[in-house]
């Protein structure tokens, strides 16, 4: 493929453009202290962008090849979509990263739904044409909005359910118990995180924060007091 400047610089602007469009996305993610920042989402955009610019390079050699020499147009074949299909399952080792999950909580979904959806830009980008520009463009100003939206409405409603944290320690043979109890106080209970898991008097223990929601008539006094009095229970306090 003979060398040609414009050719250059305009995929130079592809790379660019993704940089910009996986920092705007990332920085979102870095802000709320997620797994996958603004560095992981500039990379894997540019790193899509690159890999669709190089699917581009060798097509255009491919068909220069041909033109110089027509014998070979049987001999050479070129899937366009093979390098992109390869990035769109290559991704997901970096969505399972992203992903913890814990035996009564998951995260890092949203976070590995987007560094999907950005390496999609990214091959958007890398591909070139005013359409895949247009269209990457508008999706992220569809995307980012709805990322603050969403928070913002996260923090809304946690305000609005006066969501509290309970620490507890307790006989891991009973963790449905636990649950039940405080279903039976009317408490809803938003998420749990495990803090610990251990042997004490050969009873398996456990430690966990649990995030709940009161209903008007139930103190937290009371429902942590409810809660202490069952044989199983061995420590409640607020996290």
């Amino acid at each position: 493929m003979d060398f040609d400047i414009t050719i250059v610089l305009e995929q130079l602007l592809r790379v660019l453009a993704a940089a910009v469009v996986g920092a705007l996305i990332g920085y979102e993610r870095e802000i709320k202290s997620k797994p996958a920042g603004l560095l992981t989402f500039t990379l894997v955009c540019v790193g899509s962008c690159l890999l669709a610019i190089l699917q581009n390079n060798i097509v255009l050699s491919s068909i220069e090849m041909i033109k110089n020499n027509p014998e070979l147009i049987d001999a050479i074949k070129v899937d366009q979509g093979r390098i992109v299909a390869q990035v769109v399952s290559g991704i997901g080792f970096l969505g399972a990263g992203a992903i913890i999950h814990t035996r009564a909580n998951v995260k890092g979904i949203t976070t590995a739904a987007l560094l999907w959806v950005v390496s999609a830009l990214g091959l958007l980008i890398g591909t070139g044409g005013i359409y895949n520009y247009l269209i990457a463009a508008l999706t992220v100003l569809i995307i980012l909005p709805i990322s603050y939206i969403s928070r913002f409405l996260g923090t809304r409603l946690t305000k609005t359910r006066k969501v509290l944290r309970m620490r507890i320690v307790f006989d891991d043979n009973y963790e449905k118990d636990v649950f039940d109890n405080l279903s039976s106080q009317g408490v809803t209970v938003r998420k749990t995180f495990l803090v610990n898991k251990y042997i004490k008097d050969n009873v398996h223990m456990k430690e966990s924060i649990i995030y709940i929601s009161l209903p008007k008539s139930r103190s937290f006094a009371d429902v942590m007091n409810q809660v202490s009095l069952q044989d199983y229970v061995y420590k409640v306090e607020e996290a």
